[in-house]
């Protein structure tokens, strides 16, 4: 299997945090009457290679063009987050994992083979469009009888609210969301100019337009001659699409969402933000989120 190029530090923070509540998870609801399900919408090759390494790589190949480390030979291998999954004990009853990618899906097939065989008829692997792959889910099972814990790491603005709002609607759903806060933040020019392509991908993704009336302001100025002229400007920040991104995840769980985030990224920067809600509505169900309060912290 080659892993993919992608991730750092902050990759390996996400992973960790998301690996440490699925061990509690599993241990909390090991006697529990629910079959239970880990399902990973955006699952990748199963590993990745950290940029950094591949930039190294680089200065020394002269081309990062079909560079891959295969996992056999390398220490600097980030496990991906299906992996961890099936790592964890005792195991979920199933595990639902997809991918767009072919090449994806096959590097994933392999490594379970390989490494987790014991678990082959417990995985189920699709290559779908993320949202197809949670609608098809949300309709499938019984809900009353089954939990689940869903970890979405989309790349870039690939999750419709939709999604989130049936997800929501289980009452039986840990959802835990890599929300991409820069590539929002980052459709607004600083002149106030919204992305034609990626303004709608906001919109999708937030599941309204609402954002677009306070994201982009018009400012008033005067010339020498104290004539009025107005120009657009961004009037807001990624902190602020968090806020509104958190919101409107609570929105589609019925207020249950977590205030703590893990804010992530490369270089100092926020490009992330690791967010976790709870479908269920009973009391017993807020174990979930002391759970991942915990690990966040």
């Amino acid at each position: 299997m080659e892993a993919q190029p992608f991730g750092d530090r902050h990759t390996v923070q996400k992973l960790e945090t998301v690996e440490k509540y699925l061990q509690a998870y599993v241990t909390a609801l090991k006697f529990a009457p629910f079959e239970l399900l880990y399902i990973d919408a955006c699952a990748g090759s199963g590993s990745s290679v950290p940029k950094s390494v591949l930039e190294l790589a680089n200065s020394d190949q002269g081309s990062l063009e079909g560079f891959s480390v295969p996992v056999a030979d390398t220490d600097t291998i980030i496990v991906g987050s299906a992996i961890r999954a099936l790592g964890v004990k005792p195991a979920f009853h199933r595990y639902l994992l997809n991918d767009t990618k072919q090449s994806n899906v096959d590097a994933l097939r392999d490594s379970i083979r390989r490494d987790h065989a014991d678990l082959t008829d417990k995985v189920e692997i699709t290559k779908l469009d993320a949202n197809e792959m949670l609608r098809g889910i949300c309709k499938s099972y019984n809900w009353r009888k089954t939990r689940a814990v869903v970890f979405l790491d989309p790349f870039g603005l690939q999750i419709n609210y939709e999604a989130l709002e049936m997800l929501g609607k289980t009452g039986a759903v840990d959802l835990w969301y890599l929300v991409p806060v820069f590539a929002m933040y980052r459709q607004v020019s600083g002149d106030g100019e919204i992305n034609l392509d990626g303004g709608p991908r906001v919109d999708a993704a937030l599941g309204t337009r609402a954002w677009r009336d306070v994201a982009v302001v018009e400012e008033q100025t005067t010339d020498l001659f104290s004539q009025p002229h107005f120009r657009s400007k961004r009037a807001v920040d990624i902190a602020w699409f968090e806020k509104v991104a958190k919101e409107r995840i609570g929105a589609a769980f019925q207020g249950q969402v977590l205030d703590e985030t893990l804010p992530l990224g490369r270089n100092g920067m926020q490009e992330f933000s690791l967010m976790f809600a709870w479908a269920n509505t009973g009391e017993k169900a807020r174990l979930a989120a002391k759970l991942a309060s915990a690990v966040l912290k």
